[in-house]
């Protein structure tokens, strides 16, 4: 573009009108340019780079449009130098504190315990006096370093009379604490993502840490609740904040350093004190599956996460208060919109000696007041271990910026794997979280579950089993002859599940009434047995898959493992319903049979568009009797004869049930012992019902695993009548049942089985085969897996 004379004249007065107007904006805060008017500002390098701009322009013009844009790009850089400095990270300028060359973090650390000291020193001549609210300042040389510096303490009054009455500290005390000897001068970065600073007090008895701005004030918005609260609950869980404090010179900087003091949860005393062995900050929130950076390391720094959490907390007696007293806790950071906060337990495993004379101490030094969950030493006792708990981090508050996380967030996550919630929804998460950490009895030999393994589960399953769980306490009265009415009955039920409505439609009643008790089944232990937390619900989820990896279904176990809840597609749902008619005769006359033991089978509806197919039946990993079995390896084979054998997996450790091995997995026989004969006989007659009713894709269920404790003898082995038999390699073999039995070779299965045939698909590598063949194949394999 080529301006004529008369276009540059006026573009030139328009620029130098302009250029006016920005140095007015930098030198008395006039109101900035538009955003046109900036445009034609930058017009005035077009006019520089022509060649010919400068004929139509005097030297005097040239020479004051060179002035005033060397004005305005002077006061632009500076500008930009400004901002970039306000960006630098707080922890660098922290240091400026200290000293103007090279300050060193014993120095950062050596003017934070000063600062403390003398702030408590000086508070203490003040006496009683004054509000307990007020802030104080507190000026101060520090020949050290031959400086001025100023140290804000906030809340004095209250911090105060909370360290004497509530938590027994003088103030000689906590000046002594954080009078370090140099070697003691360090301080480490948290395990958190924030950067702070933590610094330990000489006997590791408080701890401060570097916090935001924003983290200061949300404490000065609810302090006078918290102080309140303190007071009222002494067995509150909420972190024991002693002090805050703002440390500032001006002289140098006007950027400010935060400090929270608090109380060590871990600290148990100076002597003969209790080694903590594990130590978990847990928030309930499942793990993420998708991440934008890797982690070094699960547990760096000494302290395990959710997605760590490999086993359960049995407090005995303490659960009841210690959950009581973790609601009323968070009720009150809800109240404040809080949330991000996280439960620090610290676990130290008591040794014979130490469980001989163990003994409350209420007036022990760590004990920090007249909490009831601190009388051993800072924590409580409970299964031969001491537990030190308490609530930290409690002062993020549910403001703009994190809305704004949080919608971000959820785009690649859901609810349960962010931190980043609705202060409400935190709450109840957290709540939830800990009642199923927090299990009710004595440990048992295995625990339920491994809360780690929670990842993937959806609610919706956790209601379906609540659900299920009330349809069984209202079971319908066995039948006595069995009738076409009794085959094809239905019935419609209105169940209310955390106070929403489920509909659940019971496919015949009275026929599983009978079955069950038959088979010893009790309708009342069987909806007590169902009665799961929701992480077990999310932990023990496995899914069920086919040979080529689609995911057929879902299984959960009971508590007792002895039933199983397992999710079927609506096509296998309407194929069990007509088989029943010949399933329930011939499981009444052939007790001993191998085919899976169903007691229930049902549809639930969450709403319109949401519904779930579910069955109830025998767990075919559960062992009778008192022996606990654990299996490792879950083998469900159908007799297909792969080319190319898959590797066998590893299993997973926080994984809760046992790796799904199929037929590409086969990779070993499966010793079963002297009953071998007795079994096959049973598996050729069931085999042979099947393939009178036409059905294909049942599988041999077989279960490898230990058995915890001392091995049954014998008689005991023949007395499980299920081929339970040690292996050569110490593991015991389990013969489960012959699974999957709701699949017929329909039209469906014939036109799916010709399409495999045409392309060139060898039939013995087909499950969708002919019911005969298919019968054959499964006996011939069952025959060769299973040895004496």
């Amino acid at each position: 573009w080529m301006a004529s004379p008369k276009q540059e004249r006026s573009l030139f007065d328009s620029v130098k009108n302009l250029m006016k107007r920005e140095k007015q904006h930098l030198t008395t805060g006039e109101p900035k340019l538009s955003e046109t008017e900036v445009a034609t500002l930058a017009n005035l390098d077009r006019l520089h780079s022509t060649s010919d701009a400068a004929v139509f322009l005097t030297a005097e013009e040239i020479d004051e449009m060179e002035k005033e844009e060397a004005f305005v790009q002077h006061h632009q850089e500076d500008n930009a130098k400004k901002i970039e400095q306000e960006k630098n990270s707080w922890v660098n300028t922290l240091s400026s504190l200290i000293s103007i060359s090279s300050p060193s973090t014993g120095d950062f650390l050596s003017q934070i315990t000063l600062g403390i000291q003398l702030a408590t020193k000086s508070s203490a001549k003040d006496g009683p006096g004054g509000r307990v609210f007020n802030h104080t300042l507190h000026q101060f040389e520090n020949p050290q370093f031959n400086m001025n510096f100023d140290v804000k303490e906030y809340c004095a009054g209250a911090f105060k009379e909370m360290r004497e009455n509530l938590y027994n500290i003088t103030a000689a005390e906590y000046v002594n604490e954080w009078t370090l000897p140099e070697e003691q001068l360090q301080a480490a970065e948290g395990a958190g993502k924030s950067g702070a600073l933590f610094c330990f007090s000489k006997s590791k008895k408080f701890i401060f840490k570097t916090i935001f701005r924003s983290e200061v004030e949300t404490l000065i918005s609810f302090i006078k609740a918290y102080h309140k609260f303190c007071h009222q609950n002494p067995d509150t869980l909420i972190m024991r904040m002693l002090g805050v404090y703002c440390f500032s010179r001006a002289a140098l900087t006007s950027t400010e350093t935060y400090v929270l003091v608090f109380g060590n949860v871990n600290w148990s005393g100076v002597e003969n004190a209790y080694p903590v062995h594990e130590v978990f900050d847990l928030k309930g929130r499942r793990t993420k599956t998708l991440r934008f950076h890797e982690e070094e390391g699960d547990s760096e720094k000494g302290v395990r996460k959710d997605k760590h959490l490999s086993r359960l907390f049995y407090a005995g007696e303490n659960r009841t208060p210690l959950l009581h007293q973790l609601s009323k806790d968070v009720q009150l950071l809800q109240k404040y919109n809080l949330m991000d906060y996280s439960l620090l337990v610290g676990v130290h495993h008591c040794t014979e000696e130490e469980m001989k004379d163990l003994e409350a101490h209420p007036a022990h030094p760590a004990s920090m007041g007249k909490s009831k969950f601190r009388e051993y030493k800072g924590g409580f006792h409970a299964n031969g271990e001491i537990y030190f708990v308490g609530i930290i981090d409690c002062l993020t508050f549910y403001g703009a910026a994190k809305k704004v996380a949080h919608s971000f967030k959820s785009l690649l996550w859901s609810k349960e794997q962010l931190s980043t919630v609705q202060a409400q929804f935190y709450a109840e998460r957290f709540l939830l979280y800990m009642k199923d950490i927090f299990p009710e009895g004595d440990q048992p030999s295995v625990d339920p579950f491994i809360p780690c393994a929670a990842t993937n589960m959806e609610d919706d399953m956790t209601i379906v089993i609540q659900g299920i769980q009330q349809m069984f306490k209202k079971t319908a009265p066995p039948c006595q002859e069995f009738t076409s009415k009794e085959y094809q009955e239905v019935i419609y039920h209105s169940i209310m599940v955390r106070e929403s409505s489920m509909r659940v439609k019971e496919y015949t009643p009275a026929l599983f009434s009978r079955l069950r008790v038959e088979w010893n089944c009790n309708a009342e232990f069987l909806a007590n047995d169902l009665i799961l937390p929701v992480l077990q619900i999310q932990a023990t989820s496995m899914q069920i898959t086919d040979e080529t990896g689609a995911v057929k279904g879902t299984n959960i176990p009971s508590n007792s493992k002895r039933y199983i809840v397992e999710t079927l597609q609506q096509r296998d749902v309407h194929t069990l319903f007509n088989f029943l008619k010949f399933y329930v005769p011939y499981m009444l006359e052939h007790p001993d049979s191998l085919l899976v033991k169903i007691v229930g089978l049902f549809k639930c509806s969450l709403n319109m568009l949401n519904w779930v197919y579910v069955v109830i039946m025998e767990n075919p990993e559960y062992v009778p009797g008192n022996h606990t079995f654990i299996g490792s390896r879950l083998y469900s084979l159908q007799g297909l004869k792969v080319q190319q054998p898959t590797p066998p997996q590893n299993r997973d450790m926080s994984s809760s049930r046992p790796v799904l091995y199929l037929d590409r997995n086969l990779d070993r026989t499966f010793r079963i012992g002297p009953q071998r004969e007795e079994l096959l006989e049973i598996i050729k007659r069931d085999v042979e019902f099947l393939k009178e009713k036409q059905m294909i894709l049942y599988s041999l269920v077989i279960t490898v695993g230990k058995i915890l404790g001392d091995s049954p003898d014998n008689e005991e082995l023949q007395n499980i009548k299920r081929g339970f038999c040690e292996s050569a390699f110490g593991e015991h073999n389990l013969l489960g049942c012959i699974s999957n039995i709701w699949r017929k070779y329909g039209k469906r299965e014939q036109v799916s089985s010709l399409s495999s045939i045409l392309t060139r698909t060898k039939q013995e590598a087909m499950g969708i085969t002919d019911p005969q063949y298919y019968g054959e194949r499964f006996y011939e394999m069952a025959s060769s897996v299973l040895t004496k």
